[in-house]
């Protein structure tokens, strides 16, 4: 347990988290209901249709989450900017996440067009080929849109990472607009455009996503923005790419391999008794768990922002006093959020597959009825992860989803299925034991408070001068001048060759270093 006073919240800070929050789930909720919208609309198309759909949705998801190797990096540089109050440090961390994006897209799209039918014959298990030509083309547009779904990520964790939550909500909710009008027309057809069935919502994901990408451009040009792209060169910095994708790729990783299990989960889903229809029930089912899960996502997300902002202006403490609220608030909303998934599991499931086909409903209601009751220890893990990514220290969350969602989960999947014959129940078992491993991994790390000093290590200050001395001289410099000075309102830390000064409107600190060693610089 927590001690009381990490728990305590002053209405102040309950009030930043609310107006932080409150568009961030929204924004979340209405991302994860363009999978969703989507669902529903390819579920009048038939039951194939929406094997098709889930198994490529699954591979679709990597990409999504690969993302996070540019956005999460992006979003925590962000918001660690935006915390030592450096307006051309934001602008410069701006233009290179957009930089990285785009070369991290072309990669994507390339790899996962070349890999698109060996993963969805590979899930399929060769149960029926029209599934896997169906969701073939689906990806193959879907890879193509890859640029314009990185600039969506990334231009709304760079503006969610500044503290600005409610422009990435107006530009979801024209997303999700554009996508629904899109995707009618592409999927059933309107006038002289043909029906493209599936393929048509690929089509409208692309073209929505498209118009976002140039509108979120205009805006970090606008300068009507807390993210502004100032006057500065394109050219890819080396440093600071590094650094985006020292806190991203892990962050991808962890992504991956959270998600990436689902491919193998649907290998042997399909190979139990449910068959193609298993792969059909688990993608219900994860987009019915999206809904709560996204959520804990955009609390997630405040958590990265407010833990990055503290430790920008160098307030440790104070960054793990509300990483620590954001965790038990994410647990707390979890709960609550469960309680319609469980009631009306076999509503929300015939939402989904108006058939009603028999095998889609015994898998889909059994894994509501087990797994969904174990959500709010994952919202740990979730929430953890954001707290983790404000201070930049994102390789733990990779190491608990290798351990947690690909080791346990598939191994105790496969055993329980097959070994101890417990067919799709094993699988729903295993992937309960993987959120528990990663979870509890999480905490642990969390409270070691190791990534202080993760975040300590991105700084200019540490790089230039703090690297250099014994580790009991950087605590007595960060206790005697970065933490105080830094705690003060409208102080800017400027670092130079020979020191480092703490510029206030009221007067200035100086501080040399030299010798293993700093003292203060008296001006006269």
């Amino acid at each position: 347990m927590l001690p009381l006073y990490d728990s305590m919240i002053s209405k102040p800070l309950a009030k930043k988290i609310w107006l932080l929050s409150f568009p961030v789930v929204l924004t979340n909720l209405l991302q994860a209901s363009i999978a969703i919208i989507d669902m529903i609309m390819i579920g009048h198309l038939g039951p194939l249709e929406i094997a098709a759909v889930g198994m490529s949705n699954t591979i679709r998801i990597l990409v999504l989450i690969s993302m996070l190797s540019v956005s999460g990096g992006a979003m925590s540089l962000m918001a660690q900017a935006k915390g030592s109050r450096d307006k051309q440090r934001m602008s410069f961390v701006t233009r290179q996440s957009i930089v990285a994006g785009l070369i991290m897209s072309i990669f994507i799209a390339i790899v996962g067009i070349l890999l698109t039918p060996i993963l969805l014959n590979f899930m399929n298990s060769g149960n029926d080929p029209e599934v896997v030509g169906l969701g073939t083309w689906y990806l193959y547009v879907t890879f193509l849109a890859t640029p314009f779904i990185v600039m969506n990520f990334t231009t709304n964790r760079l503006i969610q990472g500044a503290g600005d939550t409610k422009t990435p909500f107006v530009l979801t909710v024209l997303l999700v607009i554009l996508n629904i009008l899109f995707n009618y027309i592409f999927i059933f057809g309107y006038g002289f455009i043909p029906a493209y069935g599936i393929v048509g919502a690929a089509l409208g994901m692309l073209i929505a996503r498209g118009i976002i990408a140039v509108i979120g451009l205009y805006i970090f040009y606008s300068g009507r923005n807390v993210v502004k792209i100032l006057a500065g060169t394109w050219r890819p910095d080396k440093v600071l790419i590094k650094d985006i994708l020292n806190i991203g790729v892990p962050s991808g990783i962890q992504g991956i391999f959270r998600h990436g299990s689902l491919i193998i989960v649907m290998s042997i889903i399909t190979a139990t008794s449910l068959g193609t229809f298993g792969a059909a029930a688990l993608a219900i089912c994860i987009q019915i768990e999206s809904i709560a899960a996204t959520t804990a996502v955009g609390l997630n997300i405040v958590a990265t922002v407010l833990v990055g902002q503290q430790l920008g202006k160098w307030q440790p403490n104070e960054a793990f006093r509300r990483g620590n609220i954001m965790i038990y608030l994410g647990f707390a909303v979890m709960i609550i959020l469960v309680v319609p998934m469980i009631v009306w599991s076999e509503e929300l499931i015939l939402l989904f597959d108006p058939s009603a086909n028999g095998d889609i409903l015994k898998g889909g209601i059994s894994y509501l009825h087990s797994n969904t009751y174990f959500l709010p220890v994952s919202a740990f893990a979730i929430l953890i992860t954001g707290t983790l990514r404000g201070a930049g220290d994102t390789l733990p969350a990779m190491i608990g989803a290798i351990i947690g969602r690909n080791l346990t989960t598939i191994i105790l999947a496969y055993i329980f299925a097959f070994h101890f014959d417990l067919d799709y129940m094993g699988v729903w078992y295993g992937i309960i034991a993987g959120r528990f491993v990663d979870s509890i991994y999480l905490w642990f790390v969390w409270r070691a408070k190791n990534w202080r000093l993760v975040a300590l290590k991105k700084t200019e200050i540490y790089r230039t001068h703090l690297k250099g001395l014994s580790r009991e001289m950087i605590i007595e410099f960060l206790n005697k001048f970065r933490t105080p000075q830094m705690a003060l309102s409208k102080t800017i830390e400027i670092v130079s060759s020979d020191g480092v000064k703490y510029s206030r409107p009221d007067g200035d600190v100086k501080v040399s270093f030299g010798n293993g060693s700093f003292s203060e610089v008296v001006s006269t």
